[in-house]
């Protein structure tokens, strides 16, 4: 599958000095999935190395037929994936 970068995921990674290729291996290795429902997006969650720390990394993405685009990347808390399913705004893939 074929995977594209929005325009603001590339802000995003710029901002937040996050490397271009972390989004790509979230998307693929990530084992923890959710769907959002106040987006209607796809999250991948994955726990990387960012700022030599080990922190959990969320993506936001977009599925079609014959892409995937990543529409964003920021650091979550386990705190906060909890509340989002417990709510459910959030619920297992």
């Amino acid at each position: 599958m074929r995977v594209v970068y929005t325009d603001h995921l590339k802000l995003r990674l710029r901002a937040r000095r996050i490397s271009e290729e972390m989004p790509k291996r979230i998307y693929r290795e990530a084992k923890e999935r959710y769907y959002n429902h106040a987006t209607f997006r796809h999250i991948a969650v994955m726990t990387v190395t960012y700022h030599r720390r080990r922190r959990k990394m969320m993506i936001a993405y977009d599925e079609f037929p014959d892409r995937v685009e990543i529409v964003t990347i920021h650091p979550i808390e386990s705190h906060q994936i909890r509340k989002r399913v417990l709510t459910g705004r959030w619920t297992h893939e």
